[in-house]
């Protein structure tokens, strides 16, 4: 990306002609409007004297300007006070831009990144109705580590993953959910009362990420964190397993890049604020 940008501007300091002035004046309109977003909260958006003397722009040719962006939506102004802010277009623009990207694309250099900090396979798995399965991964090159094969299918209830796709959903609806099956033990360590369940998916939706161990699979612990999508829906998570002869040492250490891996993940993907649920304002699961 970076050398793409690079020639764009080595072409445009070659051609006098290559940038459009008017072109130029809106985009610089729309950042400043941007940057401006959420500040003073009586009185949002900026007035049109205010970007004037911020750009530099004649009076004249921002009202030219200003008018041209209302039309097509990327700017909105207050009737009242006449302040000028960002136009709802801009969200379908930005949507259109998000869907088209790929997940597994979003994800490859995160999981590639966790696998070389951790020693350990990282996994991207994805969600639709209640069917999630591995969608990519990245495994080391040691004998003695998780094998996750693209496709496999989870069962409701596995690990550290279904915390995390059940601490999406409003809390009422988690529990109707666990209280409305039983709870499988497929280990020894699997946690099958409800209400100590219930606590483990609350504690998830508190802290952004959840870990299980030896849950799901013998010998398997695992940390995983929220993929968000641009319509602020978890649609999967990013994980690290692993085995548990080097579990017990790196298992605390993992939830930070985990964490982080999953919200670059998620920014990639135009999930709104910084990638991550938020205490106050958390995003919907489209898995449930």
């Amino acid at each position: 990306m970076f050398r793409i940008v690079n020639s764009v501007l080595v072409a445009e300091h070659q051609n006098d002609g290559a940038l459009v002035p008017a072109v130029d004046r809106a985009a610089r309109i729309l950042r400043a409007l941007s940057a401006h977003e959420g500040e003073g909260p009586h009185q949002p958006g900026m007035s049109a004297s205010e970007l004037g003397r911020e750009l530099d722009i004649s009076k004249s040719t921002l009202s030219g300007l200003l008018a041209t962006l209302e039309r097509h939506g990327l700017v909105q102004r207050d009737p009242l006070t006449r302040r000028v802010r960002l136009g709802l277009a801009l969200v379908e623009l930005a949507a259109a831009v998000s869907t088209g990207v790929d997940v597994r694309e979003a994800a490859r250099p995160q999981l590639a990144r966790l696998r070389r900090h951790s020693g350990e396979t990282a996994i991207l798995h994805l969600g639709s109705a209640d069917d999630v399965r591995i969608a990519e991964r990245a495994e080391p090159a040691t004998q003695l580590k998780v094998v996750a094969p693209l496709g496999t299918r989870l069962p409701r209830f596995a690990g550290s993953v279904a915390k995390v796709l059940l601490a999406a959903v409003e809390p009422d609806e988690a529990e109707a959910i666990v209280r409305g099956h039983k709870l499988p033990a497929f280990t020894p360590r699997s946690i099958v009362d409800r209400g100590a369940y219930l606590e483990q998916v609350a504690q998830t939706r508190r802290r952004g990420y959840a870990r299980e161990n030896e849950e799901y699979l013998v010998g398997v612990s695992a940390v995983s964190a929220p993929v968000i999508n641009h319509e602020g829906r978890t649609i999967g998570t990013i994980s690290v397993a692993c085995v548990k002869t080097r579990a017990r040492e790196r298992l605390n250490d993992l939830a930070e890049p985990v964490i982080n891996a999953a919200a670059q993940t998620s920014r990639r993907l135009g999930a709104p604020g910084e990638g991550r649920w938020r205490p106050h304002r958390r995003a919907s699961n489209s898995s449930h």
